[in-house]
């Protein structure tokens, strides 16, 4: 049997296109800070792992996507010159507060917490534990005024 990975055959290729140019519309390379753009990492593997309940809803929003891009330029959006993309893309997050929220939320979580990125930020890259991460140690006489408020729910 190939090498398949069970996020392979999440998405239809079409749905896989659309994917990778948007991520990088939302995290895009930055070569002089040796920074990997959204497209280069394992998303949807990331999301079958740690997210499996969003799929559908990255795929409805990769198919609206493409609707838009076909009533309004009657091809798809990978099909789209970059200005058309880039347009269409300031258009549906002008129109539609929620335009690829799951998209987005999704990538930040898999972003940061790569190993390619992690080392671009000067961060080791590793699990937090077993050796933690130093918390700065703060004034907790602040927290006297929330201490002292009464309950605010019922028993």
């Amino acid at each position: 049997m190939a090498d398949l990975i069970a996020s392979d055959a999440l998405l239809t290729e079409e749905q896989n296109q659309t994917l990778r140019l948007l991520l990088n519309m939302i995290i895009p390379p930055d070569a002089e800070r040796g920074m990997p753009g959204a497209a280069e990492l394992d998303f949807m593997g990331y999301v079958f792992e740690f997210a499996n309940d969003r799929i559908e809803h990255i795929k409805r929003e990769l198919d609206s996507l493409n609707k838009s891009s076909r009533r309004q330029y009657t091809v798809t959006f990978p099909q789209l010159d970059d200005n058309d993309r880039e347009a269409l893309v300031k258009r549906l997050y002008s129109t539609r507060r929620q335009f690829a929220r799951n998209i987005e939320v999704q990538i930040m979580f898999c972003y940061y917490q790569d190993d390619k990125v992690l080392k671009a930020l000067g961060k080791e890259a590793r699990p937090p534990f077993p050796k933690g991460n130093e918390v700065l140690r703060g004034d907790l006489s602040l927290l006297d005024p929330v201490r002292q408020r009464p309950k605010l729910y019922r028993e």
